[in-house]
C-alpha cells in the first residue's frame, strides 16, 4: 500500500466539512438572531402599549384641568366683571356729586364786579370741571387696571400647581 501522508481524504472532503460547519453555524446563528428579533418584537409592543395608555391617561388628565381652569376663568372673568361695575358706579357718583357744586368760590356781595375775581369765573370753573373730569378718569383708569391685575393674581394663585 501506498502512503498518502498526513490528508486521508481529498481536499473536496474538507471543502464539504468547511461548508457543512459554516452552514450549520449560519442556521444557530439565524435562530438566535430570530429569537432576539422577536424578543425586540414583543418589548416593542408593550412599549408601544405603555406608552399609549400614559399617553391617553395624560390627554385625561389635561382635559380634565382644561375645564377647572376654564371655570375658575370664568368666575375670575365674573367677579372682575362684578367689581369693574362697581368702581363705575362709584365714579359716576363722584362725577354726578362733583357736576352739582360750583368749583369756584364765591364773590363778595359788595364786589364791584361779582362776575368777575382777577378770573372769568366762567372760564375758571370750565377749566377746573376739565381738569377734574381729567383726574377722575385718570383715577378710574387706574383702579380698572388695579382691580384687573388683581383679578389675574387671585386666577393665577388658584390655580393647581403642577
Amino acid at each position: 500500500m501506498k502512503e498518502r501522508g498526513f490528508l486521508l481524504a481529498g481536499p473536496m472532503l474538507y471543502a464539504a466539512i468547511g461548508a457543512g460547519v459554516v452552514i450549520l453555524g449560519l442556521t444557530a446563528a439565524l435562530k438566535i438572531q430570530s429569537s432576539r428579533l422577536e424578543t425586540c418584537r414583543t418589548e416593542f409592543a408593550a412599549f408601544r402599549l405603555e406608552t399609549k395608555l400614559i399617553g391617553d391617561a395624560q390627554e385625561k388628565a389635561n382635559r380634565e384641568r382644561e375645564a377647572v381652569d376654564r371655570k375658575l376663568k370664568e368666575k375670575t372673568d365674573a367677579d372682575h366683571k362684578t367689581a369693574v361695575a362697581r368702581l363705575q358706579r362709584d365714579i359716576k357718583r363722584v362725577r354726578d356729586l362733583h357736576a352739582r357744586s360750583s368749583l369756584a368760590p364765591e364773590a363778595r356781595p359788595a364786589s364791584r364786579s361779582p362776575h368777575l375775581s382777577c378770573f372769568d369765573r366762567a372760564e375758571f370753573t370750565g377749566a377746573l370741571r376739565d381738569y377734574e373730569a381729567e383726574i377722575i378718569g385718570l383715577l378710574a383708569e387706574g383702579a380698572e387696571n388695579t382691580l384687573s391685575l388683581d383679578a389675574a393674581k387671585a386666577w393665577a394663585q388658584a390655580l393647581p400647581t403642577q
